[in-house]
């Protein structure tokens, strides 16, 4: 789909999905590392973490399967962009590329001569976008950021946790993924823009501003109802009513609302296993049982009945169990998995979603497949995570003609 495109992709751990996104739709991206190998190629867990059960023998810079993970079908070199040769050669590269895509400190790349202006005065067409934790300007621009910072300063830490203790963050790091999905999204859509004017464009991805999408509905709560939601646990708030959605079961836990989509079904459910009295079935109209209980109407099974039947009837299931039933009878049951789950959900072994990849000094592993499938132009894995400098010879050799002194000047060698 993206084939005719190159993508410099100049990101370290802040943005390397972002580059990964294109490449699996074909794009020619060309990985550009400094000489030391990007921050992701230091960061766990590492490949020996996996064959001696954590107790790491050797972190070597192809032993992170951190930076495993979001940089397949990529080309990998090294630039030293501190030095004058490693610059002259990213100028060269950018000559003829269409995105140039960098997580660097703000001003960073200007100030090497690097920045959009630079580059658009060699390739008018150049689309560059910047990933940053809060934008080039504004008054945080400068700041200091971690996932923790910005889960808590973009909104959904707000709405996450239980509300006697301190807000949480989900535990495995998110924003800059976020970041990076939507610098994707953005370089595209840039790129269209791009087409119809013939300009360059410079977009500017703030990893604070990615993460206040993930609120979801929560960030137009208080312009519809007057307030923001409140972090409630496992619980939904729903005008008068708090309702808990969390179940614990035979192996976890389960997401389910006492909706009357739900309830309509479940009731007999529960009739049959003797949770309740056969007389549950006629004793509500069960299909307006939550938009009655909103309104605060007279209820013949009030609220906590409910819940109580609820509890009772997933205690003794499995997760598997109420999703397949849930699946077959209409009814939302949604398992709450963990990674153990996530790798045998069927629907993902069905559709072929895991891919089997070798992993740097032998074996393999289990790992994502494309984020979507496509009918037409199915995407594939062209490259695996690049070495080190693993392309220098080919890209800066081959496409620049650069002389093998003038490579290694480049590198920093």
């Amino acid at each position: 789909m993206l084939s005719p495109y190159t993508v410099l992709d100049l990101t370290d751990d802040h943005g390397e999905l972002a580059g990964m996104m294109l490449g699996d739709l074909g794009a020619n991206v060309i990985k550009v590392e400094p000489p030391e190998g990007s921050t992701s190629r230091r960061m766990g867990p590492f490949i020996d973490d996996l064959v001696n059960g954590g107790q790491t023998a050797s972190q070597s810079q192809e032993a992170s399967l951190h930076y495993y993970a979001f940089n397949r079908n990529k080309r990998g070199i090294i630039l030293d962009l501190e030095a004058k040769a490693g610059r002259e050669a990213l100028l060269k590269l950018a000559e003829t590329a269409d995105f140039v895509i960098e997580s660097a400190p703000p001003g960073r790349m200007a100030e090497l001569g690097l920045g959009f202006d630079s580059l658009k005065a060699v390739n008018p067409r150049i689309i560059y976008v910047a990933i940053t934790a809060f934008g080039q300007d504004g008054p945080y621009s400068g700041m200091a950021a971690s996932d923790l910072t910005l889960a808590a300063m973009a909104g959904p830490m707000s709405l996450q946790g239980v509300p006697e203790r301190a807000p949480v963050r989900i535990s495995v790091p998110q924003a800059w993924l976020h970041a990076s999905s939507e610098a994707a999204v953005a370089a595209l859509t840039a790129h269209a823009l791009m087409i119809r004017t013939g300009e360059g464009q410079f977009v500017d991805v703030s990893a604070q501003a990615a993460m206040v999408w993930t609120m979801l509905h929560g960030m137009s709560a208080h312009a519809i109802q007057g307030y923001d939601f409140n972090r409630e646990g496992s619980d939904v708030q729903l005008g008068p009513v708090t309702l808990p959605v969390v179940y614990e079961c035979a192996d976890g836990h389960v997401v389910l609302i006492t909706s009357g989509a739900v309830l309509t079904k479940m009731v007999h459910w529960w009739v049959e296993e003797g949770i309740v009295p056969a007389d549950w079935i006629d004793a509500e109209d069960w299909p307006t049982y939550e938009r009655r209980l909103l309104y605060l109407e007279p209820m013949n099974k009030d609220l906590n009945q409910v819940v109580d039947a609820a509890r009772r009837y997933v205690a003794n299931k499995t997760k598997q169990e109420l999703l397949e039933l849930g699946l077959r009878e209409g009814v939302t049951l949604a398992p709450v998995s963990n990674m153990e789950n996530l790798v045998r959900f069927r629907h993902l072994e069905d559709r072929e979603y895991w891919l089997s990849a070798p992993l740097p000094g032998g074996g393999e592993t289990t790992a994502p497949g494309a984020f979507v499938k496509l009918s037409e132009t199915p995407m594939s894995v062209r490259h695996r995570p690049p070495h080190l400098g693993q392309h220098n010879q080919e890209v800066l050799g081959g496409t620049l003609g650069l002389s093998d002194s003038q490579i290694a000047s480049a590198a920093g060698r």
